[in-house]
């Protein structure tokens, strides 16, 4: 009967084991409308870098939804994640990465302590607050991420891998800035914080828990450079990650593979940047297996 058992739940585990499909959201964006007040950077250029990586690790190349530049507004970035909130099934494995402008905006909600919601910048959002122009609908704030986060998390079960990564800022320089040498150094954010006057659209409670593992380029008040590789910018976070996920076995979890990417940004020789990347999620995420 002991060796029935055994049997029976070999079988099962390796059925569910099998039935994982890996899903991928990538939203990268560079180029900003010049009317949007943001800078120009290079988001665009990460997308084909962590599909490429992503597929080198079984990701099924149909299976990866790519947004860059005009294709990421808000509504399309919203209605791709609820197609994978539709597609996602029990035990599934979700990668979502965003390569975008960041900015802080005041909370109008009353949850962060601090006062202000951070918020990933669509192509079609503008960085100032103007009053019956632009007020702030097409910011995509933290609050209805985590609702969309908290949906997904649900399809996919507490054995299913959900991983967030963003590499983006919420506090610095927006522009090409300071020069060194032939080199511009360029940045994802703003120090400008977006000065939301109306909670209209915005009133998204969050669920206050991490049941996923978010990974982001920056501390919420620092700034986020780019990396110069041969002559092209890519996010320092991106490029990273795309040197670690070859040196990953089947066997690591999220808390190790941030071991690895911090260990290969040290190899970058960004430990220049005024950066500290940060990985944030409870405790049974962090130790759940990437892949």
């Amino acid at each position: 009967m002991k060796i029935l058992i055994f049997i029976i739940a070999l079988i099962v585990s390796g059925y569910v084991a099998n039935s994982q499909t890996k899903r991928a959201l990538i939203v990268g964006i560079g180029a900003y409308p010049e009317k949007s007040g943001w800078g120009i950077i290079h988001g665009d250029n990460d997308v084909p870098l962590i599909a490429d990586a992503l597929i080198q690790r079984g990701f099924n190349p149909d299976k990866i939804v790519k947004l860059v530049n005009e294709q990421a507004t808000k509504k399309d970035i919203l209605k791709k994640f609820t197609l994978l909130i539709d597609q996602a099934r029990f035990n599934d494995i979700i990668y979502i990465h965003f390569s975008t402008h960041g900015q802080q905006v005041k909370d109008v909600d009353g949850d962060e302590e601090d006062g202000l919601d951070e918020a990933i910048i669509p192509f079609d959002a503008c960085k100032t607050f103007v009053k019956g122009v632009y007020e702030g609908r097409n910011h995509l704030i933290d609050d209805e991420l985590n609702k969309l986060l908290s949906v997904l998390r649900k399809k996919i079960g507490k054995t299913g891998s959900l991983a967030v990564v963003i590499d983006a800022c919420h506090s610095g320089d927006a522009t090409r800035g300071n020069k060194n040498g032939n080199d511009s150094i360029l940045v994802r954010g703003t120090t400008e914080i977006f000065q939301m006057e109306s909670p209209k659209g915005f009133a998204v409670k969050p669920s206050g828990l991490i049941d996923w593992v978010v990974i982001s380029a920056t501390q919420p008040y620092q700034n986020n450079y780019e990396y110069k590789v041969s002559g092209s910018y890519y996010g320092s976070l991106s490029y990273a990650i795309k040197l670690a996920f070859p040196d990953l076995t089947d066997n690591d979890d999220f808390a190790g593979m941030f071991k690895v990417i911090q260990k290969r940004r040290e190899e970058m020789n960004v430990g220049r940047y005024p950066q500290r990347p940060m990985i944030e999620g409870d405790i049974y995420y962090l130790k759940q297996k990437v892949f």
